[in-house]
């Protein structure tokens, strides 16, 4: 039986991980023709023009890449099982029902790593496409709850929690060639938040030496000597490299998503770093407190569990070690977050 055929549309830019679930597809055999919603040769840190932004605030942003015309086009022309929409904002609901029309077998999926239930997020687009989809893919355990998406007319609704690549996201196999280019003893990577400033801050102010990787951080530059801002985005290697030579990697939630657990929560143990996040109970069900990760729940407890952690290596170690093996033998491969969307589709890869 050959694999099954798979339409991905999404953004592919640069450290993005929808390239690496495309590459997820292909090594569960399927095979993937991708259409791109962004323009060619974009980036992550791109600045939006005037015109950009006009249309993100009427929430009907410009179809950059020619993605619905590119998907009609194919339809007509080429077999697919899955259609999977991976946070395709632009797409239209004529062009979903134009693929209907010309496969009326094939699946429509739709998946996010955002809370679709915050309007910042969704598009008049996505609203006009909810109830076309065959299955709601979402990382948010809430938006699966009566209420959320369902109310907002989508079939089916099916959690997941992150997951992470394991052909990128493990231990380095040899040390940093610079090691002083990476290594810290506290560590953030991710884009500014004002409660992450805040935290950040608060430890710095009381001895703690941190470094923060990512994009938005640049009125932070002058902040206090113990912090210091790298000014620029870690991807792929250089993210692993970042999060290996850390003592310690913070772990912040975004206040606007609804985080209860994110890509890093699974990600940093991943790659072997020793992780100290956001206390909740889902993020706890998934790695067990000061055995596999340690929590904080305020800035007084952050402070007190970096300083301890700080001073205990062999801990540190004993937590990364097994923070590690949680994640590598557990069901948090890319690939086994697609097979169970395949399981809830009825569909089988091979």
């Amino acid at each position: 039986m050959t694999g099954l055929s798979i339409l991905f549309v999404g953004q592919m830019v640069p450290g993005a991980r929808t390239g690496q679930r495309v590459a997820a597809f292909q090594r569960l055999g399927c095979d993937v023709t991708i259409v791109e919603t962004n323009r060619p040769g974009a980036t992550y840190e791109d600045v939006p023009g005037l015109f950009d932004r006009l249309r993100y605030r009427f929430r009907r942003p410009a179809d950059k890449g020619g993605a619905n015309s590119a998907i009609c086009s194919l339809a007509t022309a080429s077999h697919f099982d899955i259609a999977w929409f991976e946070r395709a904002v632009e797409i239209r609901a004529s062009t979903l029902l134009s693929l209907k029309t010309s496969l009326p077998n094939i699946k429509l999926v739709w998946y996010a790593e955002d809370d679709m239930m915050n309007p910042l997020h969704r598009t008049v687009y996505v609203e006009e496409c909810i109830s076309l989809y065959d299955l709601w893919v979402t990382t948010k355990s809430l938006n699966a709850q009566p209420g959320e998406i369902s109310s907002l007319g989508a079939k089916r609704v099916l959690h997941v929690h992150n997951s992470y690549d394991p052909t990128l996201h493990h231990p380095p196999h040899h040390p940093a060639e610079n090691v002083s280019r990476w290594e810290c003893d506290v560590g953030f990577v991710g884009t500014y938040e004002a409660h992450r400033a805040q935290s950040l801050l608060y430890l710095a102010e009381n001895g703690v030496s941190l470094r923060v990787w990512g994009n938005g951080w640049e009125n932070m530059k002058a902040a206090h000597p113990n912090l210091k801002i790298e000014q620029k985005p870690v991807y792929d290697q250089d993210y692993v490299m970042a999060v290996a030579h850390s003592k310690i990697n913070l772990c912040f939630l975004r206040k606007g998503n609804r985080d209860l657990q994110t890509c890093r929560s699974i990600e940093i143990p991943a790659m072997g770093g020793f992780m100290i996040h956001e206390r909740n109970a889902e993020i706890s069900d998934l790695l067990q407190e000061d055995r596999e990760a340690v929590y904080f729940s305020d800035h007084e407890e952050l402070l007190e569990k970096v300083t301890y952690w700080l001073s205990n290596e062999r801990g540190r170690r004993s937590i990364a070690s097994q923070g590690f093996e949680a994640i590598s033998t557990g069901n948090f491969r890319h690939e086994d977050r697609l097979m169970s969307v395949f399981d809830a589709l009825g569909q089988d890869p091979n």
